[in-house]
């Protein structure tokens, strides 16, 4: 990959760290928040118990997007950006410039999601 798509996204890559971070930071206060105030009734307690586990998920979801945007910031250090985890072949920069955090390329990703489709269906039987 050129070096200046890659340092363009690499800078999309600490971005989206960045605005993770404010979200991920802004959910927990905000659930921390919610956990300390008095409910008068059932209702607004069932809504503010739906709210905080819809932040909590929130909040694992982000940390998992977390995770994948170091892995891929890592990557740069090592050369490995946009190289399929999988095949070894590099990421299309379609794909990179949807998911800049892309550890497979399309046709490895559909085959992941197959197999554990495949695993999912057989565990059941």
């Amino acid at each position: 990959m050129e070096e200046e798509k890659a340092s363009l996204y690499q800078e999309k890559l600490k971005q989206i760290k960045l605005e993770l971070l404010g979200d991920v930071e802004k959910n927990y206060r905000s659930a921390k928040e919610d956990t300390g105030v008095a409910v008068p009734d059932i209702s607004d307690e069932a809504s503010r118990s739906y709210n905080h586990e819809l932040l909590t998920n929130l909040g694992e979801q982000d940390w998992e997007k977390l995770k994948l945007v170091d892995e891929a910031l890592d990557s740069f250090e090592k050369g490995e950006y946009g190289i399929c985890d999988k095949c070894e072949e590099e990421i299309p920069e379609a794909r990179l410039n949807i998911v800049p955090f892309a550890k497979f390329c399309v046709e490895c990703l559909n085959k992941i999601e197959k197999e554990q489709a495949a695993e999912k269906h057989n565990s059941k039987y």
